[in-house]
């Protein structure tokens, strides 16, 4: 099975560090305001480009990876699976978050098949790759990729979980783990 995993809010717990840099360093108010297209790699205003070409570097490079993430990934792949990385990180937006983030990824020892950057509209992205199922923590996202006859799954974040949705939510990489081993036993 092909599964597309968003990095940010999925594989990290980046709304936490993007809020802590936002109360601190973003003055305008807009970050806060726009938190929801933030964290779905939206610039909707000139004061949060300026903020995230400032501080995106530290803010990719400090943020905390999930509880279980490496740990499930990797029995994901020893199940024969393959892990997609899809995420709107990218030189597009910002030079030098591709080097970044690969970086972390290799810190953190977190494997994958592939990883694609620049992805602005996910579900393009998984029809071109044939992904199976995708774990998103964007309901835009999310919504757009079950729309094209992909399987997506909400990963609840602080910045989702009082959007009322009915798209299927997973709370955690065990959880993650467990929808993955039922779908590939119902295939």
């Amino acid at each position: 099975m092909k599964i597309g995993i968003d990095i940010d809010d999925v594989l990290t717990d980046s709304s936490k560090i993007v809020k802590e840099y936002l109360n601190k360093y973003e003055k305008s108010g807009d970050g806060m305001k726009y938190i929801v297209e933030v964290m779905r790699g939206e610039m909707p205003t000139e004061n949060i480009k300026k903020f995230f070409r400032e501080y995106i570097p530290k803010i990719h490079q400090n943020v905390e990876i999930k509880e279980n993430a490496v740990e499930t990934i990797d029995r994901l792949l020893n199940k024969g699976h393959e892990i997609i990385l899809i995420t709107t990180r990218g030189e597009e937006r910002f030079k030098g978050s591709e080097k970044t983030t690969l970086d972390y990824l290799k810190k953190h020892n977190v494997k994958y098949t592939k990883i694609i950057f620049n992805s602005f509209e996910k579900q393009l992205d998984c029809k071109a790759n044939n992904i199976d199922v995708m774990i998103d923590d964007s309901v835009k996202n999310c919504e757009n990729i079950r729309k094209a006859g992909i399987k997506a799954f909400l990963y609840t974040s602080s910045v989702n979980k009082s959007i009322n949705t009915d798209l299927p939510r997973v709370e955690s990489w065990l959880e993650i783990e467990k929808v993955i081993d039922s779908l590939n036993k119902n295939k």
